[in-house]
């Protein structure tokens, strides 16, 4: 199994109370208070079969509650690069050249929290790649100089599509492209490519760089209301999606109006994208019954500088009780044994409930649901409030580790005993909620 720590090096450091210079002549010549100094986030890369030190790894520190980029980097020779951020939520997408990205393709990663004036550390370990004997890479840029694009790669051959963002800097880099061309874009509020740009790869050339130029763009319009569902009216927000890889395009989240409840996204590129409610944690999660109705319905095609309405209902999350982190932070919360016991509050017309339990690197270890619709552990029927991990004593399901990060996510649904079909989602818990540390020691 892959694991991947977080320690916290340094405890919190209260800030510092505001106070003025010896012999400043009182208030006539006051002292600004010292701003809290900035986090650290320090990330180390090592290979699994050796645990040695895996340098030129892209590292790309993301915002969790947006998904956009904010920095990014390789590592040294040393295998560790190390970013000074503020305090917040983040997480991570590490990739290098012969080995497997972390996460893998498609999986949501748990966020960690940066505190004012402390450092997180990580280890990561990358799984080789199996087919690393046939990829290769692109490196570019992007012109001019603009932080955090979102980069696609899409194959020509099979329509498999790669991402990735460009830094402060404008560069980027793909690692494990198979052999091909690709079609790249560069996606990003109130921007769009000057003309088209490919890469190719192959066993004789496997590394291709290119330059990407942008220019300032009006583009498309999305507009709307937001409804809730048996749930007070509140602030939500809107974000839009690539359909293929799930990722954020930068600068397209908006918040809705707090009083008519509408929202409109300007600057949005041509394109294929998934519109989508509620990311962050508010409280709220988009209808799964409506996705369920209707597959397909938030998917939105923009041509030249048009505009567009979508509306959107959400309703209250299945509440987890513990372990989890609070709803302001991902600072994970010390679970109650090796083997804990996961609890939450009755959701209102739940008949079945399912659970996901993934570690650091987002690889689920037990339970969740296939694109089939068949839950991976045994029934969990609506009188349940909890449950304990592993409770049907699957044996490929591996044991969590002590000290280790983890989290888990809750479903609620209206599926029966007999199937044990997601039939039709009401609710879910949110996305950064359900983060919690495995004791040392279960009493």
């Amino acid at each position: 199994m892959k694991r991947s720590t977080i320690r916290v090096i340094a405890s919190a450091i209260l800030m510092t109370v505001a106070s003025f210079a010896a012999g400043c002549g009182g208030a006539d010549n006051p002292v600004a208070p010292t701003p809290p100094a900035p986090g650290f986030a320090q990330i180390t890369v090592r290979s699994a079969v050796d645990s040695s030190l895996v340098a030129n790894s892209n590292v790309v520190l993301y915002r969790a509650e947006t998904n956009e980029a904010v920095l990014r980097g390789l590592t040294g020779v040393d295998g560790t690069i190390s970013f000074s951020v503020s305090a917040g939520n983040y997480y991570l997408n590490i990739s290098a050249q012969g080995f497997n990205s972390v996460p893998l393709e498609n999986i949501t990663p748990i966020p960690f929290f940066v505190a004012w004036e402390n450092l997180v550390a990580q280890d990561v370990l990358l799984d080789v790649h199996p087919d690393a004997g046939g990829t290769g890479y692109v490196l570019g840029f992007v012109d001019p100089t603009i932080n955090s694009f979102l980069i696609l790669a899409e194959s020509q051959a099979t329509q498999s599509k790669y991402h990735t963002a460009s830094g402060p800097d404008g560069f980027f880099v793909l690692f494990n492209l198979p052999y091909g061309t690709y079609q790249m874009d560069a996606l990003k509020s109130g921007f769009k490519m000057v003309s088209p740009v490919s890469a190719t790869i192959s066993s004789q050339t496997d590394v291709d760089s290119i330059g990407i130029q942008v220019t300032d763009y009006q583009g498309s319009t999305l507009t709307g209301s937001v409804t809730f569902l048996a749930s007070q009216n509140a602030v939500v927000d809107i974000t839009l999606l690539d359909p293929e890889t799930r990722a954020v395009i930068p600068g397209l989240t908006v918040l809705s109006d707090a009083t008519g409840l509408n929202y409109t996204i300007d600057g949005i590129p041509d394109g294929a994208y998934i519109a989508w409610a509620s990311l962050r944690n508010d409280g709220y999660v988009i209808d799964p019954d409506w996705l369920f109705k209707n597959p397909g319905g938030l998917d939105i095609v923009f041509a030249t500088a048009e505009t567009k309405q979508l509306d959107f209902s959400v309703t209250d999350v299945t509440t987890l009780v513990s372990p989890t982190n609070p709803a302001d932070n991902t600072i994970p919360a010390m679970a109650n044994s090796q083997v804990p016991i996961f609890r939450w509050l009755p959701y209102p017309s739940a008949k079945e409930y399912f659970i996901e339990v993934r570690n650091f690197d987002g690889n689920v270890l037990w339970g969740g649901v296939n694109s089939n619709g068949t839950v991976n552990h045994a029934f969990i029927g609506a009188a349940a409030d909890s449950a304990i991990y592993n409770f049907d004593n699957q044996q490929n399901v591996p044991a969590l580790v002590p000290g280790e990060v983890y989290q888990w996510r809750l479903w609620a649904d209206k599926g029966t005993q007999a199937d044990s079909f997601v039939e039709q989602l009401i609710s879910s818990s949110e996305d950064l909620r359900g983060v919690f540390q495995v004791p040392d020691s279960s009493p």
